[in-house]
């Protein structure tokens, strides 16, 4: 499952709900995220590693991995987005929007769209390419 264009990468990571609250009632977990990362990871030569969190079936980290040494570049970020409300939104909060030049969808700002530029940035790397010495 390579991954997609950079709009389609947008398109499904704001339709995927990762959305994480102390509140039960709202939070959704974002193993379904994790998962569909780690494929399009994996498919550009990434080793991936999913991480469950103990007592939360539905939670996870990923590390993912392109080549060997001891130096590197270190991409980090999270997964989770913050609980919305509908009367706050002009558009659909799960759906990938472009209004005016501008992108809209939960999300999308912190940090959806920084993981979809981070793969598409990784595209066509190549491990044998990123080792040191």
């Amino acid at each position: 499952m390579a991954a997609p264009a950079l709009s389609q990468m947008l398109d499904e990571l704001i339709a995927t709900p990762s959305v994480s609250s102390v509140t039960p009632q709202f939070d959704m977990g974002n193993r379904a995220l994790i998962d569909r990362l780690a494929g399009w990871l994996e498919s550009a030569g990434f080793s991936v590693e999913i991480l469950p969190l103990e007592g939360h079936i539905d939670k996870a980290n990923l590390i993912a991995t392109l080549g060997t040494g001891d130096d590197g570049l270190i991409l980090a970020g999270h997964t989770d987005t913050v609980p919305w409300d509908d009367k706050r939104w002009q558009h659909d909060p799960f759906r990938w929007t472009v209004d005016q030049g501008r992108g809209y969808g939960l999300g999308s700002a912190d940090m959806k769209s920084f993981l979809a530029l981070a793969i598409e940035a990784a595209r066509g790397l190549k491990p044998e390419d990123m080792h040191h010495l």
